[in-house]
């Protein structure tokens, strides 16, 4: 069954809130931390709202507006999200919290907002929806579980939407941690070609993306969700290679179908090796793009990638941050987002025009 996105929102790293500034001001990382440039969100949350939500919340709420509001549609039929850490800010201030006030009169509200499943929680009270709600915490497979979910969902539920969101957060307390545990790249060895990076670590990221799913073309519909496969514990890129030939298979595609190819390199030279030999074996005439250097590496960096391919079929353009060659004339049809997080999930997506 097919599967279209009616509508998107996206906070990230770029500015992915102005739809006429499409890459032409491009901040490729080059820095450590890639944090999100964030909205007006007087826009999008209700004042009596705003000053209880954490970082996160607001990047999530802001970016199901924003997809709500290109749908043309109030409410959905469920709320489905993807996190790793999920309101991650919240849980580190009530820990601080329970150590700084000696386990006495703590205040309750760090506390209620720290589960993973607030924000989806947030957007219902928001747009009041009592409908199917839930949220995916699978590492860097949260993103995509979330969105075979919501395949599932629309397959037993015809003339439905949904609306489905990726999102995390790098607050600096995460992004300490992950410094001093050298899973951060030094800023010496960052360089713009993410594919040619020989070092080890990569630049952590953040961000929000969301879609407004059905099952029904709309005249506001941008693609096609064609397929989404996710693996874990590959043998080789042998193994990754094999795989993808037979996900391609079943959407009746061959290699010479796909328009471009967005690889989720993190720049890790040792969590990279897998996607670069299947690039270079299979897609070596193929348009390559890399997105983790625009929106830095996080669990749900896929949701980014989906937004970004899906803003590439509607406009018929690739931005020239992307690609190095130019792409003019060319007919976007098919885009396959090859995604990887730490070398141990992988996933693949496939978004089509209609």
């Amino acid at each position: 069954m097919a599967i279209y996105i009616n509508g998107t929102g996206c906070i990230s790293h770029q500015n992915t809130i102005d739809v006429a500034d499409f890459f032409e001001n491009a901040q490729v990382a080059c820095q450590q931390r890639l944090v999100a440039q964030e909205p007006d969100y007087k826009n999008y949350v209700p004042a009596n709202m705003f000053r209880r939500m954490s970082h996160v919340i607001k990047m999530g709420v802001a970016a199901a507006k924003i997809s709500l509001q290109q749908a043309e549609i109030e409410n959905v039929d469920a709320i489905i999200t993807g996190t790793g850490l999920g309101c991650f800010e919240d849980t580190d201030k009530f820990l601080r919290a329970i150590i700084e006030n000696d386990e006495q009169l703590l205040t309750p509200t760090s506390f209620i907002q720290s589960t993973h499943n607030t924000v989806a929680g947030q957007i219902a009270l928001l747009i009041k929806c009592h409908n199917y709600n839930f949220t995916y915490t699978q590492q860097g497979l949260s993103f995509e579980s979330a969105l075979i979910d919501a395949k599932m969902f629309l397959n037993e539920n015809k003339n439905s939407n949904i609306l489905v969101g990726g999102l995390d957060e790098a607050i600096q307390p995460y992004f300490d941690l992950l410094l001093q545990a050298g899973e951060i790249k030094k800023q010496e060895d960052i360089i713009v070609e993410i594919e040619n990076n020989k070092t080890k670590g990569f630049c952590l990221g953040e961000g929000a993306s969301f879609f407004v799913l059905s099952n029904e073309k709309h005249k506001n519909t941008k693609a096609e969700i064609k397929g989404i496969k996710t693996f874990t514990s590959l043998k080789d890129g042998g193994d990754l290679q094999n795989k993808l030939s037979l996900f391609l298979q079943e959407l009746n595609l061959s290699v010479n179908d796909i328009s471009l190819v967005l690889s989720g390199n993190s720049g890790d030279v040792e969590d990279d090796k897998i996607l670069n030999e299947t690039n270079r074996n299979i897609f070596s005439q193929t348009n390559i793009a890399y997105f983790k250097n625009l929106c830095g590496e996080y669990f749900t960096a896929s949701a980014f990638a989906l937004w970004l391919a899906s803003a590439i079929i509607e406009k018929q353009e690739i931005p020239t941050a992307l690609v190095n060659k130019p792409t003019q004339g060319l007919l976007i049809k098919n885009i396959l987002i090859l995604n990887q997080y730490r070398n141990s999930e992988y996933s693949f997506m496939c978004i089509s025009s209609c």
